[in-house]
């Protein structure tokens, strides 16, 4: 459970690291890119455990690493994609705006 709880904040953090790195932060919440990471993180995590990674010796730290590796792309993407796409509907609202 302990490994659970640090692969949320992990994941958490790196969502906070892509929220402030991205330059239309401005245009969605600040938990966006870092939900984005856990969800993505927590699903790879259960599916590993299903399948029961968790318990070999071997390869138990890819239990932990793997889902970390997947909340980066997970956060940025979600980041790039809706910074993308809103600060574009909001321009166009304010064009809009500014016509009438």
């Amino acid at each position: 459970m302990v490994e659970l709880v640090m692969l949320v904040l992990g994941a958490g953090a790196i969502g906070a690291v892509v929220w402030a790195a991205d330059k239309k932060r401005q245009a969605y919440g600040a938990l966006v890119p870092a939900a984005a990471g856990i969800v993505a993180a927590v699903l790879l995590w259960l599916v590993l455990m299903a399948f029961g990674l968790g318990s070999e010796p071997g390869v138990y730290f890819l239990s932990w690493l793997l889902p970390l590796a997947v909340a980066v792309p997970a956060a940025w993407l979600t980041a790039w994609f809706l910074g993308r796409r809103r600060t574009a509907a909001d321009l166009s609202r304010l064009e809009a705006a500014l016509r009438a």
